[in-house]
């Protein structure tokens, strides 16, 4: 989850956002917006996200390398509630992913279009004027079931600019995958500008590292 801007430097209605994620295995890019459906995105109430994107990523299988393409999509209703220092996000909503592979593993389930429902939960805790935290979960019925979950926490050593640390854990029915690493956070009142790095491990236990980029702007 994004940090929501202060309630008294401006009232968005509007974020778009965007990032793209590399490891050894996969890469990813992916966008979306999300809509204040009620007031701003400073305070509480309805919100509408549509998110989509595309990635390869390989794997192997008996002896042979599998190349994956994958494209995703969402569009999921929201409520954002604040709770003195935390403030809440939940989201459900539609969720489709399609998957090809080459050539073909006769043993995945995990290959084609799928459609499912989707759910999603967000926090922000704002510990100190200084430390902060995220905690971002979802799960999905997509292709037997998909889950996500990311928690970061991060150091303000100056008032825009964050260092902290990161992890994660992601997969489906057939893939299980994870990483930790070290963040760098640039944030103002319009949006924020996040990047990180550490060690991944994929679906086969092998560790490598990885990188991601991501940025958010409020209007």
């Amino acid at each position: 989850m994004t940090q929501p801007a202060a309630a008294d430097e401006r009232r968005s209605t509007w974020e778009i956002w965007g990032g793209a994620d590399v490891n050894a295995n996969s890469w990813s890019a992916y966008s979306g917006t999300t809509t204040a459906l009620s007031g701003s995105l400073e305070t509480n109430g309805w919100r509408l996200r549509t998110g989509g994107g595309y990635g390869t990523y390989s794997y192997d299988s008996d002896g042979t390398t599998i190349r994956g393409h994958v494209g995703f999509g969402e569009l999921l209703l929201g409520y954002q509630h604040q709770l003195g220092s935390v403030t809440l996000k939940g989201f459900v909503g539609a969720a489709a992913e399609a998957h090809s592979l080459s050539p073909l593993d006769t043993e995945s389930t995990v290959v084609g279009t799928d459609y499912g429902v989707k759910t999603a939960l967000e926090s922000w805790w704002e510990i100190t004027p200084e430390i902060w935290s995220s905690l971002d979960l979802s799960w999905s019925s997509v292709h037997g079931g998909t889950y996500a979950a990311h928690a970061r926490a991060g150091y303000r050593i100056e008032p825009e600019l964050s260092l902290g640390m990161e992890a994660s854990a992601n997969g489906n029915s057939e893939y299980d995958g994870g990483r930790v690493g070290a963040l760098v956070r640039f944030a103002w009142p319009g949006g924020e500008i996040s990047a990180s790095a550490g060690a991944s491990i994929d679906r086969s236990g092998e560790l490598g590292g990885y990188g991601a980029l991501s940025a958010l702007y409020r209007y």
